[in-house]
Order: C-alpha cells, then sequence, then structure tokens
C-alpha cells in the first residue's frame, strides 16, 4: 500500500501577525478560540506547503530546499508539527491513488 498523502483540515482561517502564524478552525459560522494554533515561519510555511495533499518525503525534501537545513533535522521537525496539527484537528490523511 503506498503511503498516504497529508494536507491540511478545511474550515481554518490563518491571520499572520508579527512574524507568528496564526491558524483558527471555524465551527460552523464561528471561530474556535479555544482551539487557536501559533505557528513560527516554518510552520506557517508547512501549512501552505499542505494546501495540495503530498506525502510526507516530499514535504521534507521540499522544507530542506527551502531552508537550507539538514533532512534528519527537517524530518523530526515536519513529524512533530504534523503532530502538533493532527492533535489540534488541523491535519487529514488522503488514501494515496496509487497501489
Amino acid at each position: 500500500m503506498a503511503e498516504d498523502l497529508l494536507t491540511r483540515s478545511g474550515g481554518v482561517v490563518r491571520r499572520d501577525v508579527a512574524g507568528e502564524t496564526f491558524l483558527v478552525p471555524v465551527r460552523g459560522s464561528i471561530a474556535d478560540l479555544q482551539e487557536l494554533f501559533i505557528a513560527n515561519e516554518v510552520g506557517g510555511w508547512l501549512w501552505d506547503r499542505l494546501e495540495h495533499p503530498s506525502r510526507l518525503d516530499e514535504v521534507v525534501a521540499d522544507l530542506v530546499a527551502e531552508f537550507e537545513v539538514d533532512e534528519q533535522q527537517a524530518r523530526e521537525d515536519v513529524n512533530a508539527f504534523l503532530q502538533q496539527l493532527s492533535e489540534a484537528g488541523l491535519l487529514e490523511t488522503v488514501p494515496s491513488a496509487e497501489g
């Protein structure tokens, strides 16, 4: 089975303030400020990157290219960020069409 694709959840409003990215889930027509998620520059970049479903290895490779960081460090950072997004209900997985 091919690796699932990762993508950001819908229903989230993004705002950038003072170098930080604020992600606010919108439930119905109400912003859920109890679930406010704050990310740094790299987190904001990752959020944008996840607009289109992608495999983990693709995201890591793009992060390495964009920020000139070591691949192992990039993988650890991406995994940690994705775990936080998942726990906040801001990450979805999509089954890969490949098989």
